[in-house]
């Protein structure tokens, strides 16, 4: 009993001598997924294996519908013997030769394979995935068709058929049954026009497409009813001249476009002439296959080959990938720019001397030498030491499947020039997530290097001239500071010396200089002279006067001590920035602002400033003593100069301070000078500012940077120009167990 392949369904043979060859069909015809489900795929290296297996096929009553003979034949093999053996097998079956060239014609060729046009068909190598699925579908559905018309003839002629070849009873089999079922149930669009190409019977998917509400609602409509002129002129055409010639056209795509503007779709279609009982041709019928989602795939690849195309060959980068055996298998344009340069570097290297001209084929220009590079490893290109370090890492990643990211990589050419790389190296896997190779790119970064060590160069010298201007600051931060209490310290030296110079110690050393004129009568002219007798009432007042002489000197010596201690703080102080510790000490806040008061008692006096004391007692705290004071100290001299100005009113500075949470003392100090310009409130504190003809900008900048020292801070507020200022400084504390809040 003869059955048959399903319907649709294509059993296909593939010849040739190469494996390769027979994964490559199999890819395309049993894996992809427009063609799952659609063939069944055998495969044969020589000519008793394919001859074996298409007797199988009839003994197991499977025939194959279509061979591919392949263009890796040996001589024991050509396509002119295997041919007519398969066909002397199966003269049904449709040959399709894959060659990239013919020894002979194409005519004389198949002329001595004994076939005809209908029986034959190339197909060009290298193998385009497309075209082959296209081709297998239209030549399947040729091969069903043919069967079929078979089939009706072996039903016409029931009394030859044998029960042993019939599934049925031959009086059971109608021919338009057969056709219906056909019709009714092919999901293909099968159509039969007349000499006019008007539709004279179709299928109903063929109805369907239309949007007709039967087949029979087509009869006597054409391509013109349906679709645009775009499509139907050239499909008439195509009928036409079928209908001249006689001869079928086989597996055109076509592009459908609509007269009620829908969607354009894609069929494959193969046209035959249809013939009556007596040969002669009366119309056309024919099968389209929808391929639309095979068209929008193709479409979809062939974007996103032009995408890695753009990129290949355009990208600044370079970018390869490399199969197993670290073997080149496609690189950009710019990698083979840099590869021919090195090849050519390390040619003249071995070669001195050698012109442009006489340079090997392969080196003349980078396209023969883009045909050269593929299929060599880097050990070809670079030399076997220089590559085994990129060996290593490709064989690491094939074996881990972990990417190496932007490794710097140094290259050495020929002639001394070195070329740095930032090197990304990846699995390169198949669609099926398995590993087929490596793939990475490649940045020039001998620039950056270069710039890296010019940078490296520039920032040794900003680190030794940032030492040497921080030593700068740090002087003028010093005689800045040591310049404020300098003024305390002249004011108590004056004193001291004014005072010496009015001492009554000159009356006394003329008193024991009288006395000891009258060392033999002393007694007498203590008693008795008149200048005696007052002597011993002025040496009474003399003591007295000395005495107090002697406190206001120690008072001012105890002075001037204090502020000589205050300038060895300031450069302890100063010191500290460099790594010495804060030297954190008991202190009563009073006190302290008294201390910085006293260091300008002079100047204020002498610039009739009055000054407010605005600070209740407070607790003993923990904090830097000296940094306070300094800061206080600038302070107050600040204030001092923002009043010089303010000659036609009450000058006058307040102080404050109050011990918030935290604990937290914040100090701030108050004048109603010159004021400070909105857009300068927050450019005081910098370093070099100042808005005085002979000023610095170092005191507040000093001052900021001890509050930060300290964890605190310093702020200012004023109202504008003429309203004064107020200097916020906080800084944090602690009290002293034991000591009241």
């Amino acid at each position: 009993m003869k059955t048959w392949p399903a319907p649709n369904k294509g059993r296909i043979l593939v010849v040739d001598s190469n494996p390769d060859t027979h994964g490559a069909f199999r890819n395309m015809l049993v894996e992809d997924a427009h063609a799952q489900g659609k063939f069944e795929l055998d495969c044969a290296r020589d000519t008793p294996d394919s001859l074996a297996l298409m007797q199988q096929s009839l003994l197991a009553s499977q025939p194959y519908t279509l061979v591919f003979i392949g263009a890796s034949q040996t001589k024991a093999w050509t396509a002119v013997e295997i041919a007519p053996q398969i066909w002397a097998i199966d003269p049904r079956v449709q040959i399709v030769l894959c060659a990239e060239r013919l020894a002979s014609s194409s005519d004389s060729l198949f002329e001595a394979m004994g076939a005809t046009n209908s029986r034959w068909l190339t197909l060009q190598m290298p193998l385009d995935r497309v075209e082959v699925i296209q081709l297998s579908h239209s030549l399947t559905e040729k091969w069903h068709l043919q069967q079929f018309a078979e089939a009706h003839q072996g039903v016409n002629s029931s009394a030859e058929t044998t029960a042993a070849e019939s599934p049925v009873d031959a009086s059971q089999i109608n021919e338009q049954d057969l056709l219906r079922t056909l019709l009714d149930n092919s999901p293909d669009h099968i159509y039969f026009k007349d000499m006019q190409s008007r539709f004279l019977k179709c299928s109903k998917a063929q109805a369907l497409q239309f949007g007709a509400a039967s087949p029979a609602a087509l009869v006597g409509k054409t391509d013109f009813d349906f679709f645009s002129e775009e499509h139907a002129r050239p499909a008439y055409e195509d009928e036409q001249e079928i209908l001249r010639t006689g001869q079928p056209m086989i597996g055109k795509a076509e592009k459908e476009t609509w007269k009620d503007g829908r969607a354009e779709s894609w069929t494959l279609s193969t046209k035959m002439p249809l013939r009556n009982s007596a040969g002669v041709i009366i119309g056309t019928f024919g099968i389209s296959k929808d391929i639309t989602a095979l068209k929008q795939s193709e479409a979809a690849l062939a974007y996103h080959h032009d995408l890695l195309s753009t990129l290949m060959e355009n990208s600044p980068d370079s970018i390869f990938f490399k199969d197993l055996k670290s073997r080149f298998v496609k690189i950009s344009r710019s990698e083979l720019h840099n590869l021919l340069r090195l090849s050519i570097s390390r040619y003249r290297a071995v070669h001195p001397g050698t012109d442009e001209d006489a340079l090997p084929p392969h080196l003349a220009n980078v396209d023969e030498f883009e045909k050269y590079v593929i299929g060599k490893t880097d050990a070809d290109l670079y030399g076997q030491d220089r590559a085994s370090e990129f060996s290593h890492d490709e064989e690491e990643i094939l074996r881990t499947g972990k990417p190496i990211v932007e490794k710097s990589e140094k290259t050495v050419h020929p002639d001394g020039r070195v070329v740095w790389y930032l090197t990304t190296k990846s699995p390169w896997r198949d669609r099926h997530g398995q590993l087929i190779g490596t793939f990475g790119t490649s940045k020039n970064i001998s620039e950056l290097k270069e710039a890296e060590r010019k940078i490296e160069e520039v920032q040794a010298q900003l680190l030794t001239a940032a030492r040497l201007a921080g030593m700068a600051e740090i002087a003028t931060n010093v005689l800045h500071n040591v310049g404020n209490v300098l003024n305390s310290v002249n004011v108590s030296a004056d004193l001291i010396g004014a005072q010496l110079r009015a001492s009554k110690l000159k009356g006394l050393a003329r008193s024991v200089a009288l006395m000891d004129a009258h060392t033999e009568d002393l007694g007498q002219f203590l008693t008795q002279d008149s200048k005696g007798k007052l002597l011993p009432t002025y040496l009474r007042e003399l003591a007295r006067t000395l005495e107090g002489e002697h406190e206001a000197i120690t008072t001012e010596l105890g002075a001037l001590c204090g502020s000589v201690e205050h300038i060895k703080q300031v450069i302890a102080t100063q010191q500290s920035y460099a790594g010495t510790p804060r030297v954190v000490e008991s202190a009563k806040v009073d006190e302290l602002l008294d201390d910085a008061l006293r260091m300008h008692t002079v100047a204020l006096t002498r610039h009739k400033v009055d000054v407010v004391k605005n600070y209740p007692t407070l607790p003993a705290l923990l904090l830097d003593r000296h940094r306070v004071l300094q800061v206080l100290v600038n302070l107050i001299s600040n204030a001092k100069q923002a009043l010089s100005a303010t000659a036609d009113k009450r000058a006058f500075i307040t102080l404050g301070a109050v011990l918030m949470e935290g604990p937290v003392l914040r100090i701030t100090v108050t004048d109603n000078g010159e004021g400070i310009a909105p857009e300068n409130l927050t450019r005081v504190f910098s370093h070099g500012f100042t808005t005085r003809k002979n000023g610095h900008g170092f005191g507040l900048h000093s001052c900021v940077l001890a509050a930060q020292e300290m964890g605190g801070s310093l702020s200012v507020h004023s109202d504008g120009p003429g309203q004064g200022a107020s200097f916020i400084l906080e800084v944090p504390v602690n009290v002293p167990a034991g000591s009241a809040r």
